[in-house]
């Protein structure tokens, strides 16, 4: 099964190792979605999240490209529905 360190190889490029995405590096994911994928809406606050992924531990870590900030990787707990 695919890790967070798999599917977002940027999120390792050193740029960002003081972040809590960061640190889910080897945390498997459940499933990816967003544009290209299968169209979810990110469920954080974030609004430049395309493609985010869940984990097995129920957070889900977005690729937020702001493009004013740059990007980021926001970290979410998943409601259970």
């Amino acid at each position: 099964m695919a890790t967070l360190r798999d599917v977002m190889y940027d999120l390792f490029n050193g740029s960002f190792t003081d972040t809590e995405a960061y640190k889910l590096a080897d945390v498997a994911v459940v499933s990816e979605h967003g544009v290209g994928a299968d169209g979810k809406r990110w469920p954080g606050k974030h609004k430049n999240v395309y493609y985010w992924v869940v984990l097995a531990n129920g957070k889900a870590v977005g690729w937020n490209e702001n493009p004013y900030k740059g990007w980021s990787f926001p970290v979410v707990k998943m409601e259970n529905k």
